[in-house]
């Protein structure tokens, strides 16, 4: 029913108030995400499940895992820098009208002896209040941020996000979730276990490879994933591997998201990089300053995957959990 109210000598049309229902709501939320090797800030004008845009991003490499693997513990060198960036992103944040900020840490912090005293220190010294979250729970996330930013979600998806401390597989159809699986794999981790020598030697390449033959070889009847299913892959090494076979001298996302790399494209990068020294990788404009080190192991799990689940290419997304965060709170915020 129409309902009028009187404005001098003339009717206009009242307007009923809206009901809070999440497709029809804007909001300005920011999303966390401190990563064993990158911390990345998402601010973002959020408008349904999978509908934002952003307002602002930032990434930066701390190395928050470095040393976990020998000690067990967070060092104090790690927890300084990445608190300095979490300082400088509570800045940032101070300029924006955000609604509501969600924070979580992932393999390093859960998995380190000390990681509940660094939630603690960080929660003292920026007021973040940060959630540690289980490998689950960051597939889960992961997932919302990749098909987000996917051209095409529907299908059977073999998603795969390379981590510093973990690497997570997700298994999904239409959109919909299937099946996750959690692993140790990571680059920090694989990276300070595995590679000594400057160029990687052949005999560190093969124990390297090896551990992660090892680790995937079990994955393929677990995940249960559809013979037809396509690859798609996030996060910095699968970003990265795109930027290189495009000779990207400045990172450009929309040139990387959904570039479809394929196995022959990665095999010759992998030959090039494992020639190289660091310091000669450092120089490819491509490639990330403070991934230089890590792309070695990076590329090899993709490459094992590839030739275990006879994916001949890859479609690449540059959302990830950082952007899952972000929708997560969003459905959360406005689930009612």
């Amino acid at each position: 029913m129409l309902r009028y109210q009187r404005h001098g000598n003339m009717l206009r049309l009242k307007k009923s108030p809206k009901k809070r229902i999440a497709p029809d709501i804007m909001s300005i939320l920011a999303g966390i995400d401190i990563g064993t090797n990158t911390l990345r800030l998402l601010i973002a004008d959020v408008k349904g499940k999978y509908s934002f845009k952003e307002i602002r991003s930032e990434r930066r490499i701390t190395r928050l895992g470095e040393g976990l693997i020998e000690n067990g513990r967070l060092m104090p060198s790690a927890e300084e820098r990445t608190i300095f960036v979490l300082k400088e992103f509570g800045e940032i944040l101070k300029g924006y009208p955000v609604e509501a900020l969600a924070a979580v840490a992932t393999s390093a912090v859960r998995e380190a002896e000390n990681g509940r005293e660094f939630v603690d220190k960080i929660k003292v010294e920026t007021d973040f209040d940060v959630e540690v979250i289980s490998g689950e729970e960051e597939a889960r996330r992961t997932f919302l941020g990749v098909v987000a930013g996917l051209n095409n979600k529907n299908g059977s998806l073999l998603i795969i996000d390379i981590g510093g401390g973990s690497t997570e597989f997700i298994v999904s159809r239409n959109a919909e979730v299937l099946n996750t699986i959690s692993t140790g794999m990571g680059v920090v981790k694989l990276t300070e276990e595995f590679i000594k020598s400057d160029p990687v030697s052949d005999r560190e390449l093969e124990g390297l490879r090896n551990a992660i033959e090892k680790e995937v070889k079990g994955l393929k009847d677990s995940l249960n994933s559809p013979a037809n299913a396509a690859f798609v892959g996030t996060a910095g090494t699968i970003t990265t591997l795109a930027a290189i076979d495009q000779n990207l001298t400045l990172y450009n996302p929309l040139r990387i998201n959904n570039y479809v790399i394929k196995k022959k494209s990665v095999d010759r990068i992998f030959d090039n990089l494992k020639s190289m020294t660091i310091e000669e990788r450092l120089n490819m404009p491509a490639l990330e300053k403070g991934r230089e080190d890590l792309i070695i192991a990076g590329t090899a799990i993709v490459l094992s995957v590839m030739e275990k689940f006879g994916f001949s290419e890859m479609t690449v997304c540059d959302y990830g959990l950082r952007e899952g965060i972000v929708i997560d709170l969003y459905n959360k915020k406005y689930s009612n």
